[in-house]
């Protein structure tokens, strides 16, 4: 689907490493289901986007092995990546750019409730059709995850909120 872009967001190894400061718990069962959901939007033609966090200094420096993708996400030729100084992935980036052409748009990422609702809450502004899948998202407690979902669910009416499972019909 040539109008379709799965936007995956803040993937980055430092999460998943238990000794980082920005560690989030229980990361294993997400990635797995990103990665499904990886391959799918390959087989369906989607435009793949793989946003990062980046900085001059540790732990998101370019150079730190730990501020890279999560290497079972590992980007393939194709795929585009946009590196991001703030919490905005359109601040100063070319992700508006790399979204021309495109009507829908499947995401998840972590953390929920900065670069993820930022994200959403800035194509949701700009007219796309968004699916925001929510097993493959994640923040530091449940309780945050929880308010941050539902409150997009009562502010954005048109963003569709659903598990994996659900998207994949």
């Amino acid at each position: 689907m040539a109008d379709t872009a799965l936007v995956l967001i803040g993937l980055q190894e430092l999460r998943r490493e238990k000794k980082s400061d920005y560690y989030l718990r229980n990361m294993e069962p997400l990635i797995e289901r990103a990665v499904y959901l990886l391959q799918y939007a390959r087989e369906m033609k989607y435009k793949i986007i793989l946003i990062k966090q980046e900085e001059e200094e540790w732990p998101f420096s370019p150079e730190d092995p730990l501020s890279q993708i999560i290497e079972d996400l590992y980007p393939q030729e194709n795929d585009v990546i946009i590196s991001k100084t703030k919490v905005s992935s359109f601040l100063n980036t070319k992700l508006e750019q790399e979204l021309r052409n495109i009507q829908n748009i499947v995401c998840g990422g972590i953390p929920t409730n900065l670069c993820v609702r930022m994200f959403v809450e800035e194509v949701y502004d700009r007219g796309f059709n968004t699916v925001l899948i929510e097993d493959i998202c994640q923040t530091y407690n449940d309780k945050l995850q929880d308010f941050t979902l539902d409150d997009l669910n009562e502010s954005r009416p048109e963003l569709d909120i659903v598990r994996l499972e659900q998207f994949l019909g």
